[in-house]
């Protein structure tokens, strides 16, 4: 039976996942962390060496953790998955690898807390709780 709501309406119900987003996130910045690391250590494993330049490279890695997980896995990330949201586009198709990589880029663009405030603030002003870089790839999360 079709909803007597709106379709507005219907996704505003659909992106009402702000606290799934947030422990969601803290999970996949577990992962993340994990991420750089490995990617640190086996390079300079590699090239013999230590220092910035491998744990530069890892942070660079990050885009690919959401990208590819969103892209190839259901909109889903380990985060996501855990508490049953995903990314969909802006009608409600499967998100594209290209559109992940887009939503992910404030990973490397602006990393560390200041990233997570400004997405906050920018869903908070946004009617299907977008990012900035979800409005960019067109993409919104929803419940799985």
């Amino acid at each position: 039976m079709p909803s007597s709501q709106p379709r507005s309406a219907q996704l505003r119900d659909r992106t009402d996942v702000v606290g799934g987003r947030i422990v969601a996130q803290i999970i996949d910045v577990i992962a993340m962390t994990v991420q750089i690391l490995v990617v640190a250590v086996a390079l300079g494993a590699l090239l013999g060496g230590s220092g910035t330049g491998p744990v530069a490279v890892g942070i660079l890695t990050l885009p690919l953790y959401g990208g590819l997980l969103e892209g190839y896995w259901d909109g889903q990330t380990l985060g996501k998955k855990f508490v049953g949201i995903r990314v969909v586009d802006r009608r409600g198709g499967d998100c594209s690898v290209g559109q992940a990589f887009v939503r992910n880029l404030p990973a490397v663009v602006m990393p560390g807390w200041l990233a997570y405030l400004v997405a906050l603030a920018s869903m908070a002003a946004s009617d299907t709780r977008q990012r900035v870089f979800d409005r960019l790839a067109e993409t919104v999360v929803v419940r799985a």
